[in-house]
């Protein structure tokens, strides 16, 4: 997830360094300040325009990367929990084993002191 959070960035970089150019380019070219100022108005808008996709998309992202986290967390309490029903299983089946071993131990010395 991180090389697409990667690209992202890159990609709002590239965009926005445009823009900046573009703005400067507007500023900087000789034409009417009437006509300087509408092309600013556009590419404002634009800009604006712009930044409000690349947000959806970034919001889009975090909010995939979210949902997979909690999908892999919910599978690794799921697996832990599995793994903790069949290890109390075996401690018990041990446990009742052991138990039956000395009680029958415990039959043998009392009968052979009768």
């Amino acid at each position: 997830m991180s090389t697409e959070n990667e690209k992202l960035n890159g990609v709002g970089l590239f965009v926005a360094g445009g823009l900046v150019g573009a703005a400067l380019a507007l500023i900087l070219a000789p034409q009417s300040g009437k006509k300087t100022r509408r092309d600013i108005v556009r590419l404002g808008k634009r800009a604006k325009l712009e930044s409000e996709r690349i947000q959806l998309e970034m919001s889009h992202a975090i909010n995939d990367l979210v949902d997979d986290v909690s999908q892999k967390v919910e599978d690794g309490l799921e697996r832990g929990r599995e793994w903790t029903d069949r290890t109390t299983q075996g401690v018990l089946t041990a446990l009742n084993a052991g138990k039956d071993y000395i009680q029958k131990e415990i039959e043998k010395v009392l009968h052979a002191r009768a």
